[in-house]
């Protein structure tokens, strides 16, 4: 029997087995960890932010050297830069108008900032957001970048369904509605980094969205 099960996983794509294992464990590593005390020991959330946003930037680049990567095969590049800029902005602009909607008939204005300190002044404020922006880019690049188009290589369009689900698993956290927004923009966020060739789009729509956010849940 144990003969048969070993025959079956000889089947699998050693590559993709080993980037879809390896992306479950870094993963499962951030909702474990708890805190490091490294770059703002008083400040656990900050702190959390600053260190996983370096484990989902440097994680990737292990399977980078071990499979002989080149920087586009990570959507590391420009990509078609007049496309995605006119399609972020459009997505951008329709986002807006559904987090007015949701900001005023749902409890979100409760909720942002998630640093609630933000609120308190522009000194907290724009800290939060330079380390949010780092996680941000951070984030979208172990995402719609490493699992993105590493997994398209083997799996084709597939992979934006794959990535897709541990990205909505993520939002756990969050308040439901926007958890499961998570799955509809884990899906248009794939398209957008698989047309534009490229994650830079993913992060810099996410970040602006996110930003967005907090100005309303400060002006409402």
């Amino acid at each position: 029997m144990l003969k048969e099960y070993i025959e079956e996983i000889k089947k699998f794509d050693l590559e993709t087995v080993i980037i879809i294992a390896y992306s479950t464990f870094i993963l499962l590593f951030g909702i474990y960890f708890r805190r490091v005390h490294l770059f703002y020991p008083k400040q656990v959330f900050l702190d959390r932010l600053i260190f996983l946003g370096i484990v989902y930037a440097v994680s990737p680049f292990l399977l980078f050297f071990i499979f002989k990567y080149k920087p586009k095969d990570f959507g590391i590049n420009l990509g078609h830069v007049k496309k995605w800029i006119k399609e972020t902005l459009v997505f951008y602009l329709i986002m807006v108008a559904i987090l007015i909607l949701a900001f005023k008939f749902t409890n979100l204005r409760h909720v942002y900032p998630l640093y609630r300190r933000a609120a308190r002044g522009m000194d907290y404020f724009l800290i939060y957001q330079l380390i949010k922006l780092f996680h941000m880019f951070s984030w979208e690049f172990f995402f719609r970048g490493f699992m993105l188009f590493s997994l398209e290589k083997k799996l084709g369009r597939t992979s934006i369904l794959i990535q897709t689900i541990p990205f909505a698993l993520m939002h756990y956290r969050k308040p439901q509605l926007e958890a499961y927004g998570s799955i509809f923009a884990g899906i248009f966020l794939g398209i957008l980094g698989l047309r534009a060739r490229s994650f830079l789009p993913c992060a810099l729509l996410h970040f602006f969205v996110a930003l967005t956010a907090d100005l309303l849940g400060i002006i409402f």
